[in-house]
């Protein structure tokens, strides 16, 4: 059983599966995405179907997990009622991490997070392009505590990203009126919490920030 890890698809679910085509993937192995899935945008929810019966096709019986980003239709996500104990099914190989929980994998304790804040929202619509549910709340973080072997989270610790800016601002800079709230409360999160590696998205870039963290994008890391 093998575990990979990547960063945002924004529905390219054909970027996945090259991959598990390329590595000849299937049955028992698991692919998890730190967020921006982006195929449950639309409300009528007919592309999440579509992405959904193609996935499924192609797939070869290997898992996928997801955490939300901030590009995804938070209201689709809201009316699961995703408890944090377990992953939501999607459908048959996809699972959704809702903020918070805690999965065992090969033998090793991983954290879920999700969330980030949309750097673009002032020219987006609430509630067609943008959801303030987006944003990492003080609740989402709320008794999180112990050590983890693996977090996987979408935007990254306020400390990590201010140490970080000259990698991780989109374009070399920064843009105005950004806020940050969600990784200030991620921090606070990490504040509390032990870890051995922490790997996230968000900020479009493949970069190892040092011997824990590492910002993903377009590369699969396979999880040792």
């Amino acid at each position: 059983m093998r575990w990979f890890v990547t960063g945002d698809i924004h529905s390219d679910i054909c970027e996945i599966w090259r991959f598990i085509k390329k590595f000849d993937l299937g049955e028992g192995d698991n692919i998890i995405v730190c967020g921006d899935f982006g195929i449950f945008w639309n409300k009528d929810q007919r592309d999440a179907r579509y992405f959904i019966n193609q996935y499924e096709i192609n797939c070869n019986g290997v898992h996928l997990y997801w955490i939300d980003g901030n590009h995804e239709n938070f209201d689709i996500i809201d009316s699961w009622h995703a408890k944090n104990n377990k992953p939501y099914d999607n459908s048959e190989h996809i699972h959704y991490c809702p903020r918070g929980l805690t999965m065992n994998i090969n033998n090793k304790k991983a954290l879920f997070m999700g969330g980030a804040d949309s750097i673009d929202k002032i020219i987006r619509k609430e509630g067609i392009s943008w959801w303030p549910q987006e944003q990492i709340t003080k609740q989402d973080i709320q008794n999180i505590t112990g050590h983890y072997d693996y977090v996987f989270t979408h935007c990254c610790p306020y400390n990590l990203f201010n140490e970080n800016r000259i990698y991780l601002c989109f374009h070399g800079g920064e843009l105005r009126d950004i806020t940050h709230i969600s990784e200030q409360n991620l921090q606070k999160m990490f504040d509390n919490i032990t870890f051995e590696h922490h790997y996230f998205g968000h900020y479009h870039v493949d970069k190892s920030l040092n011997d824990k963290h590492m910002c993903l994008y377009k590369t699969f890391i396979e999880l040792k």
